[in-house]
């Protein structure tokens, strides 16, 4: 299957991105030293680059055609997370105009969206392919893999609906753990359902 150019767009933005963050690190230290990064930054430029190489991963994947889609809808939603993130530490450091509350809790939104958006994609993925819940069971059973990644969709996709509706009337923290648990929970029960899947193919032993 050939590359969906939306990849390669994505691709570029997320380099551009990754070398703004860069030239604001490069210009803190040789102003003020190392300790003059804001508090997590770094760890933001890294969550940057494994993104980016994420991007590049997946470009190269093969996707079907109804996974690109939302794939790219995804990844654009991860992409803006990062943005948000890097205009919240710029805003704070070279501005004195106050943000609003609600910021924190505006990020966290676009959080559940990319949780969301996954959740839409990983149903469609083909089996056996590069990415997904590549497990011995998935692997080895279509049926497993096509009930695992459908668990896994449905339980990311509607939690991270709800999710969303809720982002702006709860504190980020607990945002926070809501999200780690729905993703923590999603893969269990997708797995558990998967491997039954498995258990329960009679073609699983030629697959």
């Amino acid at each position: 299957m050939t590359q969906h150019p939306g990849f390669d767009l994505l691709d570029k933005a997320h380099l551009v991105l990754l070398a703004s963050q860069l030239a604001l690190v490069a210009g803190w230290i040789a102003t003020n030293g190392l300790d003059s990064v804001p508090n997590g930054f770094l760890v933001l430029v890294l969550c940057t680059a494994i993104v980016a190489a994420g991007v590049r991963r997946l470009a190269g994947a093969g996707l079907n055609r109804g996974a690109v889609g939302w794939v790219i809808a995804w990844r654009i939603a991860a992409l803006a997370v990062l943005v948000a993130a890097t205009l919240l530490v710029v805003s704070l450091r070279y501005f004195s105009v106050g943000l609003p509350a609600a910021t924190p809790q505006l990020i966290f939104s676009l959080l559940w969206l990319v949780v969301a958006l996954k959740g839409a994609a990983v149903g469609k993925l083909s089996p056996g392919g590069p990415i997904g819940l590549r497990v011995p069971w998935t692997l080895n059973s279509r049926r497993a893999w096509e009930k695992g990644h459908r668990t896994l969709g449905r339980i990311l996709f509607w939690g991270g609906v709800i999710g969303l509706a809720l982002s702006l009337s709860i504190p980020p923290m607990t945002s926070i753990v809501l999200w780690v648990l729905l993703v923590i929970t999603a893969l269990i029960l997708a797995l558990v359902e998967a491997r039954q899947a498995w258990r329960a193919d009679p073609e699983r032993a030629v697959r």
